[in-house]
């Protein structure tokens, strides 16, 4: 099924929903946004790492993890 079917499968429903499934679905589209966000802060804070040379190497982080499970 294409993006088009899905968007008119879900948004025909929606024309007979009543009020307490319209503010659910509000409700959870709503926050879903903010951890998009955050997600594209930390992908775009990583790859600035990356840019910048701001790298673990495989020794650095075995060193790490031995450091904190003793």
């Amino acid at each position: 099924m294409k993006a088009v079917e899905k968007r008119d499968f879900i948004h025909s429903p929606l024309h007979i929903a009543d009020e307490s499934v319209i503010n659910e679905f509000y409700e959870i589209l709503k926050k879903e946004d903010p951890l998009r966000k955050k997600l594209t802060r930390r992908a775009e804070k990583s790859e600035n790492d990356i840019l910048s040379g701001k790298l673990f190497t495989r020794s650095d982080i075995e060193q790490r993890t031995n450091d904190t499970s003793r």
